[in-house]
């Protein structure tokens, strides 16, 4: 095994060359959330965790040239999970949502009137790196929402799919192109009406 990064990512080498072919992305359409009323409930975020039955992802990339280098892995680093979920939280924010956001997890759960549990699945990604120039790619994941009202206990599942591209190299290219994708996954449940309902007051 071969560690490309601590964070995200290693590749599984068969020899100095691979014939691996490159993953199929989703390609999701882009949809535009519908904003929260003033009158909203409070939500919290109370968990984000990756649920893949294959730690295969995609196709690892070498080079300036990018050639085909061995299978894409994922680890399940919690710096990413975070940075996932810290991107999920901003994005209720711009759209209107009142999010809890304090460091007792404990009182959130107690105080938060919706609780949203978060599982990544799915994650497909194509992703070149050069030891110089850093990280370019393509990734797409889908993210699956358990929305609980904390009063009633009701829960219901929401799904959709987001996609991101990082198109010139860059040091932060991973796990950008993974938060990337969250994002508009994010957006996509946000332009639910079933959503912007369980949230209503």
């Amino acid at each position: 095994m071969y560690k490309v990064v601590a964070t995200v990512l290693f590749v599984a080498l068969s020899g100095c060359a691979s014939t691996i072919p490159p993953a199929q992305l989703a390609k999701p359409d882009h949809l535009t959330p519908i904003k929260s009323s003033s009158e909203s409930k409070i939500v919290f975020i109370a968990n984000v965790t990756s649920k893949l039955t294959d730690k295969k992802i995609g196709l690892m990339e070498a080079g300036v040239t990018c050639y085909s280098y061995g299978d894409l892995m994922w680890l399940d680093n919690q710096g990413t999970l975070n940075s996932i979920r810290d991107q999920m939280t901003n994005t209720l924010s711009e759209h209107g949502y009142k999010v809890y956001t304090s460091l007792i997890q404990a009182s959130a759960e107690r105080d938060a009137d919706i609780l949203i549990g978060v599982a990544i699945e799915d994650i497909k990604a194509n992703i070149c790196s050069s030891a110089a120039l850093g990280y370019k790619g393509a990734a797409s994941l889908r993210l699956t929402w358990e929305v609980l009202d904390n009063k009633t206990r009701k829960s219901l599942l929401l799904s959709a799919y987001g996609a991101a591209e990082i198109k010139e190299f860059n040091k932060t290219g991973d796990p950008e192109v993974f938060v990337k994708a969250a994002e508009m996954a994010t957006e996509n449940i946000l332009a639910q009406p079933a959503f912007f309902e369980a949230t209503r007051k």
